[in-house]
């Protein structure tokens, strides 16, 4: 029962940190991503191993010093490599628009018309999107950015656009992070043109989750 129960909790444990537990952890959250994020997945890969390693001695009705042995020869190591395969693909993979879905994303979120011109690209809103995974499962998720719109009323017009293209287009889920304004420092020259320099800091201050 106990193998059985620590088998299941790794997937359930999962589960509720990704964002899906009724406390709702991100939303409003300071952070778009939490101290979580980095603790979860090996604790739910390690539990999991771990009821697998039980059942298994079980069956072989092994002592509780063969498990112990079991653990450490086999759990340990499978979760440190899960550990460091999962932040490998994470540092790839998080940016790039693997998925496609960012297109229409952009789209969902600059038609409601609230959002102010971006300064780095002159003529387009101050939306931006990026792909990345989490979980132990390595789940895609897409993340929004919005600069600007700090109003609450114009926030809810953004996120009811892009949950409509999101049951629409049936992507992947989806985290609408909103910042304070646009920070990039933009340099005039001496004939007048302008051109953008840096991005600096921007001040997040809120986090929704869809999906």
């Amino acid at each position: 029962m106990i193998a059985v129960l620590l088998m299941a909790s790794g997937p359930a444990m999962n589960y509720l940190f990704e964002r899906h537990n009724i406390f709702k952890v991100w939303e409003n959250s300071p952070y778009p991503l939490s101290w979580a994020d980095v603790f979860y997945p090996p604790l739910c890969v390690f539990l999991s191993l771990t009821g697998v390693v039980l059942v298994v001695g079980a069956v072989r009705r092994a002592t509780v010093r063969q498990l112990l042995r079991y653990a450490l020869a086999i759990v340990l190591p499978l979760t440190i490599l899960h550990t460091l395969y999962s932040g490998a693909i994470q540092f790839v993979a998080t940016g790039a628009d693997r998925l496609g879905e960012c297109p229409g994303l952009e789209q969902a979120a600059s038609s409601s018309n609230v959002i102010p011109e971006s300064k780095q690209t002159p003529g387009h809103p101050a939306v931006g999107c990026a792909v990345e995974r989490r979980g132990i499962f390595l789940s895609y998720y897409n993340d929004i950015f919005v600069y600007g719109v700090t109003d609450a009323a114009a926030q809810q017009c953004v996120l009811d656009r892009v949950a409509e293209h999101f049951r629409q287009a049936h992507t992947h889920p989806v985290q609408v992070v909103f910042h304070e304004k646009e920070n990039w420092s933009v340099r005039q020259l001496k004939n007048g043109r302008t051109f953008g320099t840096s991005r600096g800091p921007n001040k997040l201050i809120r986090v929704v989750n869809i999906g």
